[in-house]
């Protein structure tokens, strides 16, 4: 994580995921650690010791992540996304990893969440993350544009067009 730059608006999914966490209390998968999501989800799920997966590719940010392993948050280094296998049940699916272009392949993996919060949505990113493919997986879609990066909100279970942060 030497070359990161902790920049404040690389926080911006944070608002999204604080809202959805008191509105569930199943467990959590996390695509991607990161220095913002990944201890906000740790200290989040600690009071009731609530299931939290973490997957990472990068040996940086995974050795960063392993500080936060426990009996509740598991840290798992995967070398190939193409063997994720993401079975759930999962509350909430958070996707942030940095294989931008394969994103939308691992959230369409993800049909069976409750909510799938997705990362770095903005329309004029879609050449590289292609979120437009898969919305037609989910029933429902909403967008997160207070803050930059934008956060996009998928679900087949909840109404979300009309979610207030």
């Amino acid at each position: 994580m030497r070359n990161y730059r902790n920049l404040p608006h690389r926080g911006s999914h944070l608002p999204v995921l604080m809202k959805l966490l008191p509105m569930t209390s199943g467990p959590i998968l996390e695509l991607g650690a990161g220095v913002y999501s990944t201890i906000y989800l740790h200290w989040a799920c600690f009071p009731e010791k609530r299931r939290l997966v973490t997957y990472e590719d990068n040996p940086e940010f995974h050795r960063f992540a392993r500080q936060f392993a426990n009996d509740y948050h598991e840290i798992r280094c995967i070398r190939n996304w193409d063997e994720l296998d993401p079975t759930g049940p999962w509350d909430i699916a958070f996707v942030d990893h940095g294989q931008d272009r394969r994103r939308w392949m691992d959230i369409a993996k993800l049909t069976h969440a409750q909510y799938v919060v997705a990362h770095d949505a903005e329309n004029s990113d879609s050449h590289k993350y292609h979120y437009e493919r898969i919305h037609p997986l989910f029933k429902y879609r909403w967008k997160y544009n207070k803050t930059l990066p934008y956060t996009a909100v998928f679900s087949n279970f909840h109404d979300v067009r009309n979610l207030e942060i």
